[in-house]
């Protein structure tokens, strides 16, 4: 049996076919039209009912976004609609989409992606008016983004009625340019104003450096209108730095007697622009649905011309210099009855058009280079012919998809149908660059679907076809003759040429010559007044051409061959002769209709189809020249089978002009099922027999129309319907139900299509009974088919002798009764099924009980544990107290040159040996140090090395790190000239001010991105190292001396690292499960790499019992440490412990053959616990003999206090986790963190206060020069404003150098910093910024722990810092001679602490790379000829010592 098939997955129109499988995806808004669309990044944006929908690719919504004035929710109030939405990324890949609604006076809003934060929202920016035209382009000049929008803001027909002021400072301002930061209007980024008519824009383009704004004039909705569209254009303003715009003027543009726009589109193709329109007649406001064939047509301009011709000034009231207005007159390149949008895209460097109708279509159709179009192509038809949304999108990240829109409906279309042509040549004679023949795969398809189509050779696109550059040239070689040849030469087998206008004559009779053909012209006397179009069409063995021409001034040429001033075009044979405006001419076809009435008497046939049936007779009377008569063919035609039984019903339009129907196969080809259609909407027929046809069988369904074939959709056939039996019931009397039961399948077989009759025995007669099929349902393991039929008194029907027939089309099948023996089955089985259904419930009810029991248990444990932790944790915050070791021995400082290297090269460690070795002696010392000497004389140039920093920071390959490195090297090689160093330091701080002051002041030193923020970074760690050393290195080796001992009081987990006593939640050990604290005797041994210490001793200390092996070694030396105030001299992988018992010794491993196994193979690291080792035992240190370690690497295959996850809920064997793992709330042991910051809250306190406190009220003196210094930078820029200054200081102090150190202490002390030190003196440091800020903290329940633990301190801290910075301002002014004597000083200290070599090496590799641009800026200054000799020295000695190998 034939199924029909389950969706519409083959349906083809009969002219254009339809996209995709089951229709396309889409996305519908809820009860609200759609007033915009755009793409963005990887989605799609649409707004509607006052809301803005993010949808997937694919249509999925992937969130809901309300405006800040939507209170009431989407769809309130009902009248707002969106008429701006714009989506641009900034440079650090950050998505904003701008907003512009009609309500609360035209207000728009700016979001960030993807979280949609609210940048800006501000009214009177975008036109309020219900149907006022609003249009916007954003872009970029100097970092900074910048909206141009053109809208209507007032129009006087709806002030008085909707009392909408859009905008107060005034209403005839019509372009205005913003700064998306603000979208505020200023007066030097561009305000242009209109005359007296309001004006509606289309759209808002930006091609270079001009900004295009199509728009007509609102009387230009008037019937009577003359006025053509124009085109505005603004150009840049020359300032680099702003984004301000000028009006440059306007430009007509004609496309015929059309005098609106309603769509554009911009098409870059390669480096040329082109401009595409929609243009639309006006319209009698009373017969809107009357629509002519030619009411739109589409007009391409290039951006060039449009640009150049744009001088007129005359709709616009501003100041400058105008020109007569200038129009730019264009043949449409595509005539339709009602486009409303128009998208261009450019495939294989084609230029593609996708066009909407006001009937629900969506059109494509490629242009050549000519601009001509093709016969336009319908991709898509709404089946409710709702208006298309005049606005296209492509998918962005998938261009085979396009974004259709109509009513509050958007859909995603495929790009093209290649399925559509079935053979190479079809396919690539369609010439859709879209598509290709994929010879893989032997089919038509885009290149995405052709498999391993990255090769060449596998799809052919339309640069195979043959006939790809194909063309007819026209020529005139005598007097009354024209000529036709190809553009590539082949043997012609037919050729017609056709005068279409001014009268129609067909010239068959043509000479052919090989690849030419020519033939005589018999026409009347033709004047260069006419419109001359011929048509011309030629075949070969391969391609078949026609082409259009249109001729201009060509009346000599064709009569006497004089062809100098005769022009010709190709052109679209709908658009011939459409490029003027003659009223004249208009009113002489009017007066001839008039005096000669048309009368048309009969038209046959009705009904005609541009696959063969064409020919159509009109008969009548008055069929002139003058009448002006055009037939207007519409319809479309399409097939679609809808779901029923083997009777298919195929539905569409304009079935009249279809033949027969189809049905082929690959054994029977052409099988007529069907010759005329019942009616114009619907075609019935039913499927054939096939004897052949197997289960999966496919067989093509087509329409016919005379010679032409046209699939529609194909059929799959499926095995015969399988009826097991049936029930009839007789105790209905006179009644007869009768139920047949089938197997399940998937033929869809509907009740209207089965007929049941039931056959018996009256005397020696057969009579049937019809039933009435009810219904049919379907179970999962059967379908039954429920039949009745009502019988009257008087029939006598013998059971006995009762047969059942089903039928179904063709088939036919009788079905068998109910066996009698399935009643005792069930009669034997309903007892069994009973008793196994009441054991089931008892058992059920028993272990429901038993797992409510165990359940109650589990919360009284779990509510016991909770309350427990909490008390606990309580009791530990108001209890606890932190024993602070008073004597640590001697603070570990580094010396100087080892901090400085750290400071300097924070990631670049390399350097740090480098820089304290020796560069080799070379055998030409006198030589080696004269090129040193010149390079170090000529950084000495203060002029030289300024312009040489500023040349380097211009180039764009100098990044951050390069810009970082140079300071340092700078700062080496300047180590001994401070007071140098320090004068550069200002003059490019002076710089760098300059060039912030545009922009945002209170940004200045905020990040390190240039050379002289680097250069101060450096500058202070060296100016302030003594000051760090004498004043702050005691308390901040104590903060972290507390810091490790809070840590490791409580347990911490040697895989992670994580604690339960911690200041930072990352960083927390929530899971940890009771311990308590073992004190051991632990025995040092006398060794050689301690020759301080003692003979033995013997040495308590505090372990865990959760404590790792490794972790009880650590606690060992570190004790050793505290009694002593010297190490051991051992490194902890170069000690073992040994447990010392009297049965025996054994040494303690954090991995042995007795670790504990975790059912999953991770293996637990062994603990104190582990050993059972108790209060008071004894264990040995010892030196290990080899330096193997013995201790783990730690990996994925082990664990510690944090169990894996799969071990979570499980029983745990092992002495210290027996039975159920305990239940966890990481918001348990969040009191540890504030236990932790009240342990250490009086080491924190200290340490800040000696930061920010004056020693003997007296500042150290780079902190007071640089204050002072950035005060009168501040007073010399009139900058009033006290919080800059602040935030200055700020920035070049605490956040540039003291953030810095307490965040490392390595650069200052010899120790290492753990990952978890540094996660809690991150903490620590916020806390320390935070006390610098000026913004006020709003922190709430659900802010950051980080934040919350210090928040009652801030606010002491910040008086104290204000405290601080007054201090250091009412000091007495350094004098100069002070700051020069301590940086003298300073020099003095640290001559010849460095290699500095090594740092000119390196500042000279920078001035090699880029010596040409640093030759080439010394060049254009003045002054620096001398500077220029002495670099090229230095150049030419640096070069010969390279030659010699010396560097």
């Amino acid at each position: 049996m034939a199924a029909p098939p389950p969706a519409l997955s083959w349906a083809l129109p009969l002219l254009a076919a339809l996209a995709g499988a089951g229709g396309p995806q889409s996305f519908e808004l809820p009860g609200a039209p759609i007033d915009n669309i755009e793409v963005s990044g990887g989605g799609v944006l649409v707004a509607g009912g006052s809301c803005v929908y993010e949808l997937r690719p694919e249509l999925g919504l992937r969130r809901r976004v309300m405006p800040a004035t939507a209170e009431q929710g989407c769809g309130e109030p009902p009248d707002v609609r969106s008429n701006l939405l714009l989506a641009y990324e900034e440079s650090r890949g950050v998505g904003v989409v701008l907003t512009g609604w009609t309500q609360t006076n035209g207000h728009c809003e700016v979001w960030e992606q993807p979280t949609y934060h609210l940048r800006v929202n501000r009214s009177e920016v975008v036109s309020c008016l219900p149907d006022g035209s609003t249009a916007g382009v954003v872009f970029q000049v100097a970092n900074v983004w910048y909206l141009a929008l053109a809208a209507t803001y007032s129009a006087p027909p709806y002030r008085s009625r909707l009392k909408c002021e859009p905008s107060l400072s005034d209403e005839a301002t019509v372009i205005t340019v913003r700064r998306v930061v603000d979208l505020l209007t200023k007066e030097d980024l561009g305000i242009i104003k209109r005359k007296n008519e309001p004006l509606h824009f289309v759209d808002a383009l930006q091609w270079g450096d001009h900004f295009f704004f199509p728009y007509y004039k609102l009387k230009a909705r008037e019937v009577n209108n003359t006025e053509p569209p124009s085109m505005a254009v603004l150009h840049q303003l020359h300032s680099p730095s702003e984004g301000g715009l000028t009006l440059k003027g306007h430009v007509y543009l004609e496309c015929g007697c059309r005098g609106l726009i309603v769509s554009s589109s911009l098409v870059r193709q390669d480096e040329r622009g082109w401009w595409v329109g929609v243009f639309r007649r006006s319209r009698d406001p009373e017969a809107l649905n009357d629509k002519a064939w030619n009411d739109t047509a589409v007009c391409i301009f290039g951006m060039k011309e449009v640009k150049e011709q744009a001088c007129a000034l005359s709709h616009f009231d501003v100041v400058g210099q105008s020109c007569e207005a200038r129009s730019i007159k264009k043949l449409p390149t595509l005539i339709h009855s009602g486009l409303v949008v128009v998208y261009g895209t450019v495939v294989l460097n084609q230029i593609v058009l996708f066009l909407g109708t006001d009937d629900g279509q969506l059109l494509k159709t490629v242009l050549n280079e000519h601009m001509e179009s093709s016969c336009p192509e319908v991709l898509y038809e709404i089946e409710e012919e709702t208006s298309i949304f005049p606005k296209l999108r492509l998918d962005p990240v998938d261009n085979n998809y396009i974004y259709l829109s109509s009513a509050n409906k958007v859909r995603r279309i495929p790009v093209a149908n290649c399925g559509r042509y079935v053979s190479e040549q079809e396919c690539l004679s369609a010439k859709d660059p879209y598509c290709g023949w994929c010879s893989f795969n032997q089919r038509c398809t885009l290149k995405e679907n052709c498999t391993r189509s990255n090769s060449i050779k596998d799809w052919y696109n339309i640069s195979h076809a043959p006939d790809k550059d194909l063309e007819i040239l026209l020529s005139f070689p005598g007097k009354n003759q024209v000529a036709v040849a190809a553009s590539i030469s082949k043997i012609l087998t037919f050729c017609v040429i056709k005068i279409v206008k001014p009268v129609e004559v067909f010239y068959e009779n043509v000479v052919l010559k090989n690849s030419s053909c020519f033939c005589n012209l018999t026409t009347a006397e033709i004047t260069d007044d006419d419109c001359l179009v011929l048509e011309a069409s030629l075949s070969s063995s391969s391609w078949n051409l026609t082409q259009t021409f249109q001729l201009k001034n060509c009346s000599q040429c064709i009569h006497k061959h004089e062809c100098a001033s005769c022009k010709w075009m190709r052109v679209s044979p709908a658009t011939t002769c459409q490029d003027s405006c003659n009223a004249t001419a208009s009113e002489e076809v009017a007066a001839a209709q008039k005096t000669e009435r048309i009368s048309i008497h009969s038209i046959e046939p009705l009904w005609i189809s541009t696959l063969g049936k064409s020919e159509v007779t009109v008969k009548g009377e008055n069929f002139t020249r003058a009448s002006g008569i055009k037939m207007i063919l519409t319809g479309m035609t399409g097939c679609k089978p809808e779901i029923g039984g083997r009777k298919i019903t195929t539905i569409g339009r304009n079935f009249k002009v279809v033949d027969r129907v189809i049905i082929s196969d690959d054994q029977r080809s052409n099988l007529t099922v069907s010759r005329y259609p019942g009616n114009e909407s619907e075609y019935h027929y039913l499927t054939p027999s096939l004897s052949h046809a197997t289960e999966g069988k496919v067989v093509d369904m087509m329409l016919k129309v005379e010679t032409t074939f046209i699939p529609c959709f194909r059929l799959r056939y499926h095995p015969d319907p399988v009826f097991i039996n049936y029930q009839l019931h007789t105790e209905l009397d006179p009644d007869l139900e009768l139920k047949i039961y089938k197997e399940n399948d998937n033929l869809n077989i509907s009740k209207t299509e089965v007929e049941v009759y039931l056959s018996y025995m009256n005397g020696a007669q057969t009579k049937k009974i019809w039933f009435s099929v009810q219904n049919i349902t379907k179970k999962p393991d059967r379908s039954t088919i429920l039949c009745k039929f009502k019988r009257e008194a008087t029939d006598k029907i013998d059971f006995s002798t009762v047969k059942v027939f089903v039928k179904l089309g063709n088939f036919e099948h009788e079905v068998k009764p109910t066996s009698s023996h399935i009643y005792l089955y069930v009669l034997i089985l309903l007892p069994i099924i009973v008793g196994v259904i009441i054991v089931a419930f008892v058992v059920t009810r028993y272990k429901s009980k038993e797992l409510t029991r165990k359940q109650s248990q589990q919360l009284e444990l779990l509510e016991y544990e909770i309350r427990k932790e909490i008390r606990e944790g309580f009791a530990e915050l108001q209890m606890d107290e932190l024993d602070v070791v008073d004597s640590f021995g001697t603070v570990p400082f580094l010396d100087y040159k080892h901090f400085a290297l750290r400071t300097f090269f924070p990631e670049s460690g390399g350097f740090a040996s480098i820089f304290s070795e020796d560069v080799p002696q070379s055998r030409d010392q006198t030589s080696k140090d004269e090129s040193f000497n010149m390079l170090h004389a000529l950084i000495c140039n203060k002029n030289f090395l300024v312009t040489l920093i500023h040349t380097l920071e211009k180039q764009k390959n100098f990044t951050v790190k390069d810009r970082c490195l140079f300071a340092s090297f700078l700062t080496i090689a300047l180590q001994t000239k401070l007071v140098y160093l320090t004068h550069i330091l200002e003059v490019l701080t002076k710089d760098l001010m300059e060039q912030s002051s545009n922009v945002q002041p209170k940004l200045l030193l905020r990040r390190t991105e240039s050379v002289v923020e680097k250069l101060l970074t450096n500058w202070m760690s060296v100016c302030l190292s003594g000051f760090l050393r004498e004043t702050i290195g005691e308390p901040f080796y104590l903060l972290v001396t507390t810091l490790n001992q809070r840590i490791n009081k409580g347990p911490v987990d040697a895989i992670t690292c994580k604690a339960l006593y911690t200041l930072n939640e990352d960083w927390l050990l929530w899971q940890v499960s009771e311990f308590k604290t073992v004190t051991v005797n632990v025995i040092f041994e006398k060794i050689p790499e301690n020759e301080s210490g003692d003979a033995c001793q013997t040495i308590q200390v505090n372990v865990l019992d959760c404590d790792t092996i490794g972790q009880a070694k650590e606690k060992s030396l570190q004790a050793f440490l505290n009694k002593n105030g010297f190490p051991y001299g051992l490194q902890l992988d170069e000690i073992g412990l040994e447990l010392v018992s009297e049965e025996q010794q054994r040494e303690l491993l954090d991995i042995d053959g007795s670790s504990e196994v975790m059912e999953d193979g991770i293996r637990k690291l062994n603990t104190i616990s582990h050993y059972e080792i108790s209060n008071g035992a004894t264990i040995k240190v010892f030196k290990k003999k080899t330096n193997t370690r013995s201790d783990v690497d730690y990996s994925d295959e082990h664990c510690h206090l944090i169990l894996p996850d799969s071990e979570a809920n499980k029983d745990v064997k092992g002495a210290g986790h027996k039975g159920k793992q305990k239940f966890k709330v990481k918001e348990m042991y969040l009191t540890k963190l504030l236990s932790t910051k009240v342990a250490i809250h009086s080491v924190v306190e200290k340490l800040f206060r000696s930061i920010w406190s004056l020693p003997n009220n007296k500042a150290p003196v780079a902190i007071k020069y640089f204050f002072d210094f950035l005060d009168a930078q501040a007073e010399s820029k009139k900058i009033t404003d006290p919080d800059v200054v602040h935030i200055w200081k700020t920035n070049s102090l605490p956040l540039r150098f003291w953030v810095n150190i307490l965040k490392n202490p390595q650069f200052v002390f010899d120790i290492k910093k753990t990952s978890h030190i540094d996660g809690c003196l991150s903490v620590i440091a916020q806390a320390f910024m935070d006390a610098f800020s000026l913004a006020e903290q709003t922190l709430g329940k659900e802010a950051p722990t980080n934040k919350l633990l210090y928040a009652k301190d801030i606010p002491l801290y910040k008086k104290e810092v204000k405290a601080y910075y007054k201090a250091i301002r009412d000091l007495p002014p350094l004098t100069t001679s002070e700051v020069e004597e301590f940086l003298t000083q300073e020099s003095k200290k640290h001559e010849n602490e460095f290699n500095e070599k090594v740092a000119l090496i390196e500042i000279h590799r920078y001035i090699v790379k880029y010596y040409d641009e640093i030759v080439s800026k010394l060049e254009r200054e003045r002054g620096f000829e001398e500077v220029q000799k002495q670099l090229q020295q230095v150049k030419a000695l640096f070069d010969e010592k390279k030659k010699c190998k010396w560097l």
